[in-house]
């Protein structure tokens, strides 16, 4: 669920206010041995010690008191016994943990926990994991960055104890950067913590950056103990040539533990106003989340527009699940007009989903409704560019291993699909399979059989289709595969080098289905993973024949320290045995092919930090290279990437008389230019379209204790025209952000990007270093 701390004041003396380690400890010492010094020993050592029974004790000169938690130093300590009464004057210092605290003087009465500190000057600091999807997505070049530690500093004319667990600093300041050089600051008249309730306020908060104040709030609530809390979120603003000026102002409202919502007033100058929001509810047995943004009147269209979504999963028990994906928009154009991502500027389809499940140890069973809301139609006619609506679909898989070393497996479907103009109807699958699998170390034998059927009830159909049809096949495959492995030595390591011959037979006859309907399928994509399956068609509309033997050969190389895999090759083709002759309308005729196009991939690391992502599919009758991709990216150190790639793919739909070759290039990186510049940028461009489908360039740059990032982006919309936006960020570290946030865009478009404030600074001598 979100986190709410609009201000980090949350952890201000967090650890040892609420400790209360004074409370505790300063009681006892090594002159007096009641109850408490048994259960809290503090051991006092100091240039002279006087006292009189039962009523002080006094410490002079260079005072320390050390305990197990902490330790405390001044010039002078008094403990007065009846009035259980602790005071310090003199260069005070208290340690404890992660906390530092100094001042002049503190008078504490230990029961009933009140008294003062006074010119306070605190130092707090705390570890923050680097970021999650960052680690995962950068494990294969660098290690993982360490645990960073965030320091804050702050000072209070007084820092006051008014009971068990309450406080309140007067004229308090806090930063994250070092005294020394505080370029930014956050300054209260008063700040109140209460760690009953876990909870914190404060009044009259200025924000200064280089002494200059550039936010004021009468009042502002926090956390004490990183919980959400509800309140409003920092803005966002941004200036894009569809939306104008765009501001944003999230409130997060923490309804309940388990639900939130946060709602956003969002502000386009030349859109006019509309309203975001975010609902989510999450317990043991469900999880939902709503997204609805609205507008009454976009200025420029002079109509409502809407975007809804609904995710929403529950665990009803007993291996029975349900699962709701509901999504809508109020025109076509909406995502290109109003959303900046390149993810939701392509979209076309918008899926109504709704799912019944159950899952048991060998029968699983799904029934499901499915319907799209299309956008941007390819087609003069939108109601028959619409894509077929599954109204149901049921669907059972059952798998056995049996005790005789067969495995059974039976896959059952029903599925009525709907469409306005076209034909439609019902289809019935039902594909038993049996299989007997022989694994041994260094190689396996896989032999299956199986009967694929699929029968047609039509409601609506062509003249020329019948209202019934059916098909019966046998399908019979053989998968086999061999494992070699030898020790070898490569460019002066060693390595554990493996050699994996793979062979896949498979026979179905032929049956002709070239009057059945098409209602969801396509050619499968040519890929490693395509080339070991049954059937080249996705969907059970088609069922090719076949008498084809797929081989292939793969190696790595396997690090033997840890068995990381570092490079991968891998080589294979199709061989046919007899004609092609179940296909699709439109498509290429393959009839006369006797063997397949050969695919070829590597993906690895190919020298230090440099790793390498390569894949063709080669048409050797026709001396052409299919398609081919190949990305290789260098990343010395964190915060310096370079990445290149380029796509080629020749008749991409495959069809007669299609001529459609996509060419694309894309460039992306982020550098370090010095201890504190960074440029970063992506140059995605298609050769085939002349268009540039994705541009971004800025500049960071990071202060220590603060960070500013300017990046101008230029996006290619379905529309036909881009979208180009400016975002201005100004983030003060450990605290708040400022402007419009350009790291979610940043993170998907540059790979290996890294936020440069969280970086350790560097030497000039260091910033090409592998370590």
């Amino acid at each position: 669920m979100r986190g709410h701390l609009p201000f980090s004041y949350a952890f201000l003396l967090s650890g040892f206010l609420a400790g209360g380690w004074l409370a505790e400890n300063a009681r006892a010492d090594e002159l007096t041995a009641g109850k408490e010094a048994e259960k809290h020993p503090v051991h006092i050592s100091a240039d002279s010690m006087t006292g009189q029974s039962e009523e002080t004790i006094h410490a002079e000169g260079k005072v320390e008191l050390r305990t197990e938690k902490g330790s405390a130093f001044a010039d002078r300590v008094t403990y007065h016994i009846l009035e259980d009464e602790f005071e310090a004057s003199g260069n005070v210092r208290l340690v404890y943990e992660n906390i530092e605290l100094d001042g002049t003087y503190m008078r504490l009465k230990i029961a009933d926990r009140l008294g003062h500190f006074d010119d306070a000057r605190y130092q707090v600091s705390r570890k923050i994991p680097a970021d999650k999807n960052k680690i995962r997505a950068m494990a294969d070049l660098l290690p993982p960055l360490p645990l960073r530690v965030s320091t804050g500093f702050g000072e209070a004319s007084r820092a006051n104890f008014e009971g068990e667990n309450q406080y309140r600093l007067e004229n308090a300041t806090y930063s994250t950067c070092r005294p020394e050089r505080r370029d930014w600051y956050v300054k209260s008249e008063t700040i109140r913590l209460d760690y009953d309730h876990n909870e914190g306020d404060a009044k009259h908060s200025t924000l200064y950056f280089k002494d200059t104040p550039v936010f004021y709030t009468p009042y502002l609530s926090f956390p004490l103990n990183n919980q959400r809390k509800s309140g409003f979120l920092s803005p966002t603003y941004a200036t894009t040539t569809r939306t104008g000026l765009d501001f944003s102002l999230p409130y997060y409202w923490n309804v309940a533990p388990n639900y939130d919502a946060t709602l956003a007033p969002r502000i386009m100058t030349k859109r006019g106003l509309q309203l975001d929001s975010e609902i989510r509810y999450l317990n043991h047995h469900a999880e939902s989340a709503l997204n609805l943004e609205y507008m009454n009147r976009d200025e420029l269209l002079g109509d409502k527009r809407y975007n809804y979504s609904w995710q929403y999963t529950h665990n009803l028990g007993g291996g029975f699940s349900t699962r709701i994906d509901w999504n809508g928009a109020s025109d076509d154009t909406y995502f290109t007009d109003l959303s900046s991502e390149i993810v939701q500027t392509t979209q076309r389809r918008l899926p109504r989903d709704f799912s019944l499940s159950y899952g048991g140890d060998n029968l699983s069973v799904n029934l499901r409704t499915l319907r799209y809301q299309t956008l941007n139609p390819s087609e003069s006619d939108i109601l028959d560019n619409q894509t077929y609506a599954m109204l149901p679909q049921l669907a059972a898989t059952y798998r056995r291993a049996l005790l005789v070393g067969l495995d059974i497996e039976a896959l059952g479907q029903y599925t009525y699909f709907d469409h306005p103009t076209r034909e439609k109807g019902a289809r019935t699958v039902f594909y038993p399979q049996l299989s007997t699998p022989f694994i041994q170390p260094g190689y396996y034998i896989t032999p299956k059989v199986g009967l694929f059927m699929n029968q047609y009830q039509l409601s609506q159909r062509a003249l020329d289709m019948p209202e019934k049809m059916s098909v019966a096949m046998p399908v019979f495959s053989l998968d086999t595969g061999l494992t070699f492995e030898r020790e070898t030595s490569l460019l002066g390591e060693n390595w554990a080098q493996t050699l994996e011959p793979r062979l896949y037979y498979v026979n179905i006859p032929y049956r002709d289905q070239n009057r059945f309907p098409i209602f969801d399928t396509g050619l499968a994509d040519f890929n490693f993973g395509q080339i070991f399956s049954e059937n080249r068609f996705s969907g059970y509309d088609r069922m090719n024949n076949a008498n084809q033997l797929t081989a292939a050969l793969t190696t790595r190389l396997i690090d033997p320290k840890n068995g990381a895999e570092q490079a991968r090759l891998m080589v294979g083709q199709r061989t046919y045995f007899s004609n092609l002759e179940v296909g699709l309308p439109g498509e290429e005729d393959l009839s006369r092919n006797k063997t397949s196009n050969m695919l070829a991939a590597f993906s690895g690391r190919v020298w230090g930090r440099t790793y390498a992502d390569m894949a063709m599919e080669h048409d050797f009758k026709q001396s052409k290279t299919q398609r081919g991709t190949i990305s290789v990216r260098y990343q010395p150190a964190y915060g310096q990437s370079l990445t290149v790639g380029y796509r080629y793919h020749r008749g991409i739909r495959a069809f007669v008389g299609s001529t459609e070759t996509l060419k694309q290039i894309d460039v992306a990186s982020q550098w370090r230019l010095s201890n504190r510049w960074y440029v970063v940028g992506r140059y995605n461009y298609s050769f085939d379209t002349s268009r540039l489908i994705e541009g971004i360039a800025g500049v960071e740059y990071s202060a220590g204790c603060w960070a500013t990032r300017l990046v101008a982006q230029r996006l290619e919309t379905t529309a036909g025209s881009p979208n180009t936006g400016i975002y201005l960020q100004l983030e003060l570290n450990d605290f708040a952000q400022i402007g419009s946030n350009p790291i979610r865009m940043l993170r998907r478009s540059v790979p290996g990007y890294t936020r440069v404030n969280e970086l350790p600074e560097l030497s000039p001598g260091m910033l090409l270093s592998n370590e």
